[in-house]
């Protein structure tokens, strides 16, 4: 098995398990795509679907919906939670082949995952009809509490990786520059970009506050990205000339 799938497949009991913090984060980005998204038009391709929490919420949003997972495990997960059958591609992004294009790519949660981001978003690109939009999101290191935490000492640097980071297999902490280099060199043009999350205080701490409060905090700071706990952005092709 290739080494990168059996990673996913090692961490797929997180998403077995289900994380309340995580549902409440696709929840708004499911609101987010909800305004942008009108009249279940378009293709859609979903690439990573953990176990299905997201793909339950959106597939009714687009006409055609599509999963592209590595993860056996996850797809198994996933088609246990939906009603109706869906197209499932089971390989990794850099592996995928089709003659489709997709008007809509969800690209949720998975970047901040991959080996190489520049190679997956280069692909994502070819994979987007011309009008085509990606919807992307991930975890941002210059967030509130952990600017909070780093002038605390709690923290050696922004990026530094938390327990849940190892679990989730993390292998990069996004800021807003990084992201929009990223799609820079891949052919991507950014059109939105918004904050969720604006978290003041270290997760534990935000649990106590309460279930109501941590959803408040989660609907805060669209428009402030930098100090929120994800960036969630929208991109399309770069014009040819």
């Amino acid at each position: 098995m290739n080494e990168e799938i059996e990673m996913l497949e090692r961490i797929s009991d997180f998403y077995k398990n289900g994380d309340l913090m995580d549902e409440i984060l696709v929840d708004r980005e499911v609101s987010l795509i909800k305004k942008i998204v009108l009249n279940n038009n378009g293709r859609a391709l979903e690439i990573g679907c953990g176990n299905g929490y997201s793909t339950e919420r959106l597939i009714n949003l687009f006409d055609k919906y599509s999963v592209l997972e590595p993860s056996r495990k996850n797809l198994e997960l996933m088609k246990k939670k939906l009603e109706t059958e869906v197209e499932t591609f089971n390989c990794l992004l850099e592996d995928f082949q089709t003659d489709k294009s997709f008007d809509h790519i969800l690209f949720l949660n998975v970047l901040e995952h991959v080996a190489d981001p520049i190679v997956s978003l280069k692909k994502i690109e070819t994979l987007l009809s011309d009008e085509g939009r990606v919807f992307i999101s991930v975890p941002n290191c210059m967030s509130l509490n952990r600017r909070a935490g780093f002038e605390m000492g709690l923290l050696e640097s922004y990026d530094k990786f938390a327990p849940k980071d190892y679990e989730l297999g993390h292998r990069r902490l996004y800021t807003v520059e990084m992201l929009e280099e990223h799609l820079e060199l891949s052919n991507l043009e950014l059109e939105t970009i918004k904050g969720i999350y604006l978290k003041p205080l270290a997760e534990a701490q935000m649990v106590e506050l309460g279930l109501d409060a941590v959803k408040a905090f989660y609907s805060l700071g669209e428009d402030v990205p930098q100090y929120c706990a994800n960036l969630f952005v929208v991109a399309k092709r770069k014009a040819k000339y």
